[in-house]
């Protein structure tokens, strides 16, 4: 009996935080797909306590602004997901982060379920949520408002939504570290929460302003700012 696709969200990398539910299907998956990018593989690192080797199935995501070659990367899974579908494969899809939020596999998802291949998505711990608690912040309290912005946030947007007493959270942040550092230097009295590789041995935490001004913003990064 074919059985449909499951999406399944990995979180910010701590193994710990995956859901009962992401275990399960995993360790019943026939197949188990996920990315890997330069060699190497955060999401494989996640799951293999829960998830033999031998089915994961590994496709290497270019790195690029050209998304084109990420789109033909996704247009062969989706090959290969129809054909392990037409053969009733139990077949799992691994995201690192949150399959709903700037996760970029979406775009498999929704092939699949144009195709008519039932899909199903299982929630997992966003980063910024998993941030929170790390520096153990209440991350909005009161009348205050939860703002999600992707890597291309600019000075004058975040001095509107700070002032209009929002909580914004920077996601894909490296790609717009220098605006964010402008706005710093601008804006002293901000409090900016800087994070790297959470839920990882690798994390990083700071508020003071100096650090983050100083800091080579890698990939796996996101801040959390509050209003004055």
């Amino acid at each position: 009996m074919k059985k449909p696709v499951s999406f399944l969200s990995l979180g910010p990398g701590d193994p710990e935080l995956l859901t009962l539910k992401v275990v399960k299907t995993l360790r019943e998956a026939d197949i188990v797909v996920i990315p890997s990018t330069a060699g190497r593989s955060r999401a494989a690192e996640i799951i293999r306590e829960w998830c033999n080797g031998d089915k994961m199935y590994r496709y290497e995501l270019p790195m690029q602004k050209d998304r084109s070659a990420v789109r033909k990367v996704y247009d062969d899974i989706c090959q290969q997901v129809v054909a392990w579908y037409n053969e009733e494969r139990r077949i799992a899809i691994v995201v690192e982060g949150d399959v709903n939020i700037y996760a970029s596999i979406h775009y498999v998802l929704d092939e699949l379920k144009r195709m008519d291949i039932p899909v199903i998505q299982q929630p997992g711990i966003p980063s910024f949520i998993a941030a929170a608690a790390m520096a153990d912040l209440s991350l909005v309290s009161g009348q205050q408002r939860l703002v999600v912005l992707p890597g291309d946030a600019d000075g004058e947007t975040l001095k509107q939504l700070l002032a209009s007493n929002h909580v914004v959270v920077i996601m894909k942040l490296s790609q717009c570290a220098e605006a964010l550092k402008d706005f710093l230097r601008q804006h002293p009295t901000i409090t900016c929460h800087y994070f790297e590789n959470v839920g990882t041995t690798e994390a990083f935490h700071t508020s003071v302003c100096d650090v983050i001004l100083s800091r080579q913003i890698p990939y796996f990064s996101l801040c959390i700012l509050f209003p004055a």
